[in-house]
């Protein structure tokens, strides 16, 4: 019987961000839990409660990542390993919340394109820029997806809360993968996040956007292999 492995994406991210990945963990029984039907966090802790196994072990991404951290808060037993990538448990600051409100606002009264060009090239790191593959995969995840979700998922991650200082309820051994030129997510919010986490070790990438499973998927793969 193959060991499970729940997979968490981050917003308007599918299935599709672990193909990379998941593609020679032949070993592994790889699940992924889709979050984009919940209006907030405590809708995502209640379908992460119901669809995880006991002592589960989860590789989580960005706003995914968080959720798994929220989750493990209140369920420190629930996850017996886990792998956090490109997030941290700070909240969200007044300038992202105005940003986040002003594009909701926008999409409610406008019709939606898909992801720009321009926007999708500030997930990868500038030596990705060229890469159209990759560039193809966010446009593909965010069109099948589409506006609803986006809104759905821009308005229940905007309740966001700093939870740094209940990351000492956390026994979880927890790896993160972080990447110092990640546009998206500041390197210094993920190190504070590892020095109040009590197992917790991390891996900061050189020359890797936001999109790590995507940009570096064989490391991501190999920590998995090593850590569970």
């Amino acid at each position: 019987m193959k060991q499970k492995l729940y997979f968490l994406s981050g917003t308007m991210c599918t299935s599709q961000l672990w193909d990379f990945v998941c593609a020679e963990l032949t070993q592994y029984e790889c699940i992924f839990i889709d979050t984009t039907s919940a209006t907030s966090f405590v809708e995502i802790d209640a379908l992460l409660n119901e669809s995880l196994e006991e002592k589960a072990q989860v590789v989580a991404f960005s706003m995914g990542a968080y959720a798994a951290i929220h989750f493990a808060v209140s369920h420190p037993n629930r996850i017996q390993k886990m792998i956090v990538i490109a997030a941290s448990a700070n909240g969200l600051d007044a300038k992202e919340l105005q940003l986040r409100k002003n594009t909701i606002d926008f999409l409610e009264k406008h019709h939606y394109k898909g992801i720009s060009n321009t926007r999708a090239l500030q997930f990868l790191h500038p030596k990705n820029h060229q890469n159209t593959e990759l560039i193809q995969v966010i446009k593909d995840m965010d069109s099948k997806l589409g506006k609803e979700v986006l809104i759905r998922q821009l308005t229940a991650t905007s309740q966001r809360v700093d939870v740094t200082r209940e990351l000492k309820n956390i026994q979880t051994q927890i790896h993160i993968i972080a990447a110092k030129e990640d546009a998206l997510v500041n390197i210094e919010a993920v190190k504070n996040t590892q020095q109040h986490l009590a197992k917790a070790t991390m891996t900061v990438l050189k020359n890797c956007g936001h999109m790590i499973p995507l940009e570096m998927p064989g490391l991501v793969r190999e920590t998995i292999l090593k850590f569970f």
